[in-house]
């Protein structure tokens, strides 16, 4: 209640004023209800809104999940029915490619890969000539009766399997086959692909189809089975190769070497392998041959024949004969890319001394020569020496005897100076002509060598001495120095030889170990002589 009073001193006014309404708690409760109903309203609408809304989202996005899903399905059903169109494809090129592949399989069965190229890309292959192939021929002995007491299909089994390991070996030796025609195989070296190596992997093919064929003898024999033997012969020379044939196209070769070839096996031993003079000159650095004679072929033309039984020990693994080792490479190598032309000067110098030495010369013959030279081969490769050491080793032995031709006494210095006139037409240096006159000079006896080379010469100049030969040799010693009437008497002529013996030695460690002990036992059989006393002169 608020009192005020008037200016007017007797009147007295009383006025109440209330409180306004909106003022009132009861307005402000109203209000506060008011505005929270308000407010629950509004959020209520917006939560119904905002579940219509998602309501609304959740049906849109389930409707276009459906579209998805069907989407999704209709790209899977397109995915697989092009992966099935691709896998048709794939599968069409595989069969084709599969196709090709056993097309190109078959002709290359039947041509080789240089030849099929040329097919596909030109539709035609051209004939080529060949200057140097080495041609083989194999068939089996008795071949005739042998089809007219066995089964036909057990004698095509057999003829498959044998035939088979025959295109193992030559695929193994660089070897290209031919044809078989029945029981004849054929194959060759050196074609279409030219290589300077292919008489040498054509011999090595042909000892281990021999060796082949040996195993499965010894295995009929202890089996009390019936065996079969093959003739094999080989060829090396000039042909012409090419394709014949446009239905059963056919790759085969043509000339004189391939019949002189088959000439070699006609003529040849069962179980050998037979080649021909053309063919040894090539491969006898490698390979221990033995001449057999001169044929002749339907031309009338006289050819060398050689047996070929193995390759060098010392060249072939395990020694055997069959494989060959290390060095046989680095002497194939050495031959190939050396400039010293050793065998043309081997044959130069061998023909001088068959010519021109003398009849009664026993002991310094040509065959002694020759085996030095083999003797200081061996040594040599056994020592380790496969560089050009070796071909100086062996012109310093074709050479260390050649003065005989002149001279009996003193031969050492003519040797050195025919060595010095003869080799440089041969690719001999200044330098090796020189170490090549010190290894003839050498020779002489008592031996000093100085270095590796000169000890092996000395030891293959008298390897003989601890041989299981050396009474046949030095008998023609023995008969060559009493026809010159430097020995008196046999027994004279022991006494030199049992000094000679004692004063000489071996310095190379492989003729230590191969000759001093059968060295030592040829010296008692000369000592028991002596003492026996029973000499006629």
């Amino acid at each position: 209640m608020v009192f005020l009073r008037s200016m007017i001193p007797t009147l007295i006014y009383e006025i109440s004023i209330q409180v306004p309404f909106w003022n009132t708690w009861w307005f402000w409760s109203l209000n506060i209800i008011l505005v929270s109903l308000a407010s629950y309203i509004y959020v209520r609408r917006r939560i119904e809104q905002g579940r219509r809304e998602q309501v609304k989202l959740e049906l849109k996005i389930a409707e276009r999940t459906k579209e998805i899903r069907e989407q999704k399905k209709q790209i899977e059903i397109q995915n697989k029915q092009i992966q099935l169109e691709k896998f048709k494809v794939e599968e069409q090129q595989a069969l084709l490619k599969l196709e090709k592949d056993k097309s190109e399989s078959i002709l290359l069965n039947i041509l080789p890969e240089s030849s099929v190229k040329e097919l596909k890309t030109k539709g035609k292959v051209k004939a080529k000539a060949y200057s140097t192939v080495t041609v083989m021929f194999t068939d089996v002995v008795g071949f005739s009766k042998i089809t007219e007491n066995m089964d036909p299909n057990n004698l095509v089994n057999r003829l498959d399997v044998m035939f088979r390991k025959f295109d193992e070996i030559i695929v193994l030796n660089n070897l290209e086959k031919i044809k078989t025609i029945g029981d004849a195989y054929m194959c060759a070296g050196g074609i279409p692909e030219i290589n300077s190596t292919n008489p040498i992997d054509t011999c090595l093919a042909a000892l281990q189809i021999q060796d082949y064929m040996s195993k499965l003898k010894y295995e009929a024999i202890a089996n009390h089975e019936e065996y079969w033997e093959i003739r094999l012969g080989i060829n090396t020379g000039n042909i012409i190769a090419g394709v014949i044939g446009t239905q059963r196209l056919a790759y085969d070769i043509w000339g004189s070497t391939v019949n002189k070839a088959q000439r070699m096996e006609r003529l040849g031993e069962p179980g050998k392998v037979m080649i021909s003079g053309s063919t040894f000159s090539f491969i006898e650095p490698y390979f221990e041959c033995e001449f057999k004679e001169k044929v002749q072929t339907k031309a009338k033309v006289l050819l060398d024949m050689y047996v070929v039984h193995r390759i060098k020990p010392e060249l072939s693994k395990n020694n055997e004969g069959l494989y060959p080792n290390d060095r046989f490479l680095k002497i194939v190598n050495l031959h190939h890319y050396s400039t010293i032309k050793y065998y043309k000067t081997e044959h130069h110098v061998l023909k001088m001394l068959e010519i021109g030495l003398e009849s009664n010369l026993y002991y310094h013959s040509l065959n002694h020569t020759k085996d030095v030279v083999k003797s200081v081969e061996r040594i040599a490769l056994l020592e380790g020496v496969t560089d050009e050491g070796l071909f100086l080793l062996k012109t310093a032995a074709i050479f260390h005897d050649a003065g005989f031709l002149e001279s009996y006494n003193s031969n050492e210095s003519i040797g050195a100076r025919m060595a010095e006139e003869i080799l440089p037409e041969y690719g001999y240096t200044h330098d090796h002509i020189q170490t090549i006159k010190e290894l003839i000079f050498v020779t002489e006896f008592p031996h000093k060598p100085t270095n590796k080379l000169q000890e092996i010469i000395c030891d293959a100049d008298l390897d003989y001495l601890g041989r299981n030969d050396f009474e046949e040799i030095a008998d023609k010693l023995r008969r060559e120095l009493k026809e010159r009437a430097i020995i008196s008497s046999d027994r004279k002529w022991d006494e030199i030889q049992i000094s000679f013996l004692n004063q000489h030695k071996y310095f190379t460690k492989t003729a230590i170990d191969t000759r001093q002990k059968t060295k030592e036992k040829n010296i008692l059989l000369v000592q028991e002589r002596l003492e026996k006393n029973e000499y006629l002169d």
